[in-house]
């Protein structure tokens, strides 16, 4: 197929109904939440892919934009083309990016990506993987619109035990309020991802050559509890909106517990929290037409 027959009816989509189980709905607050996390993976997830000056690169899934602003910092010939299904990330997305020329962003799910076949010489997913309904679809999505050997690449969090950040809050959570935290976890849907080999197997399934996975590493230094407490209480998120209930609940019992977790302080109050992430990447390969 050339072009996606669902492309162009997305204006009143939003992130609860088309495919992801995620609920954002501002992304400033989104932004001061997770944003600084998603701009130190950057950087690293793009060396992973392989992508170089002058290449076009689409960004599925761009939320706030910070891969897109780190594929654009990679060289002056890069191109990329961002989308996400919310109008008001693909909004703050190209704000975020200076209304740079060499970037476009646009309204649009992973699973129809309204673009030509063979259109990109790569496209990277990151941190939206895990939250699609139908992660093998929107690979192959993502194969179809790049040229022949293209890098398709994703990466999402270790949240089994590599993301600490959100690990601690919810073992504070439980300590403080552990009927509602299982209850909370009852009717959330959960798509658990226990390593990067099940991410491989997503690529397998979408038909992609060359499988390749690795982890990478962040260290997040944060200056004091506050700034790491701080983006809870942004309400940009239902984990968020949660954090701000059970602390008011218990009279910021929740608060004090997570601070007494918090360990290996140094003497100026700062400390240092090691997430790590999986990616996996492979390159597109179609099938060619048979000889007459």
């Amino acid at each position: 197929m050339a072009r996606s027959r669902t492309a162009g009816r997305h204006g009143s989509w939003s992130r609860t109904h088309t495919g992801l189980c995620m609920s954002f709905s501002d992304p400033a607050r989104y932004d001061r939440f997770m944003g600084r996390w998603s701009r130190c993976l950057a950087p690293q997830f793009i060396r992973f892919s392989g992508i170089g000056d002058g290449q076009r690169v689409l960004d599925v899934g761009c939320g706030t934009g910070s891969l897109a602003r780190a594929l654009l910092a990679t060289g002056k010939e890069v191109r990329v083309d961002g989308v996400d299904p919310v109008e008001a990330f693909v909004e703050y997305a190209r704000h975020a990016a200076s209304n740079d020329e060499r970037a476009v962003f646009r309204a649009s799910p992973a699973e129809t990506l309204p673009y030509d076949d063979k259109t990109f010489d790569a496209a990277l997913a990151l941190l939206v993987l895990q939250e699609l309904a139908d992660p093998v679809q929107a690979v192959r999505e993502m194969a179809r619109v790049t040229r022949e050997g293209g890098r398709i690449a994703a990466c999402q969090w270790d949240f089994v035990d590599g993301m600490p950040m959100l690990s601690l809050f919810w073992r504070a959570a439980e300590m403080v309020a552990p009927a509602k935290v299982a209850a909370r976890r009852a009717k959330t849907p959960s798509r658990r991802v226990n390593g990067p080999g099940d991410l491989a197997e997503v690529w397998r399934q979408a038909g992609l050559a060359d499988v390749a996975t690795t982890i990478l590493e962040i260290p997040m230094r944060f200056c004091s509890f506050e700034d790491y407490w701080r983006p809870f209480r942004a309400g940009a998120t239902p984990t968020t909106d949660f954090a701000e209930t059970i602390n008011s609940e218990t009279e910021g019992k929740l608060e004090r517990t997570l601070r007494g977790l918090i360990t290996d302080i140094e003497p100026d109050g700062s400390f240092v929290l090691r997430a790590q992430a999986w990616a996996v990447a492979g390159c597109a390969r179609h099938a060619r037409a048979s000889a007459a």
